[in-house]
């Protein structure tokens, strides 16, 4: 088995309006406007733009943030801190997506070939792809 190597990472912001309906997701791609948050970075070549989604939700008060980025083998995981409003908290009764935009260097991505989403219990949240540069 492949021992991880922490990866550093850059964070450019989150939204509670990322405008993803559904469950958790993982997106990467080469451009932050391809996984939806363009509007948090702009595109610098040489960097990796991971947009981690903590899914819709029916109340205000969710959140999630990246905490490590590890690499082994070939595989990218992202752990991260997915939290809730307390079942007795005041919440503001609206739909909300919360999302965390994120980058790394390209090369410590290369030859990588899943990306995993871990949440603070060790359960996967959601898997992707990883975009294959092009020569």
């Amino acid at each position: 088995m492949t021992q991880a190597q922490s990866i550093p990472f850059t964070e450019h912001g989150s939204t509670q309006q990322s405008a993803h309906d559904g469950a958790a997701r993982i997106a990467v791609a080469s451009d932050p406007a391809s996984v939806g948050l363009g509007g948090l970075a702009a595109r610098d070549n040489g960097r990796l733009y991971i947009a981690v989604f903590a899914g819709s939700q029916r109340t205000g008060g969710y959140d999630v943030r990246v905490l490590r980025v590890d690499r082994a083998g070939d595989a990218l995981t992202v752990r991260a801190m997915f939290s809730s409003p307390a079942p007795d908290a005041l919440t503001i009764q609206v739909l909300t997506s919360p999302a965390q935009l994120i980058s790394i260097d390209q090369k410590a991505a290369a030859g990588s070939r899943d990306i995993v989403l871990i949440d603070q219990s060790a359960a996967e949240r959601a898997r992707s792809a990883v975009p294959q540069s092009q020569p």
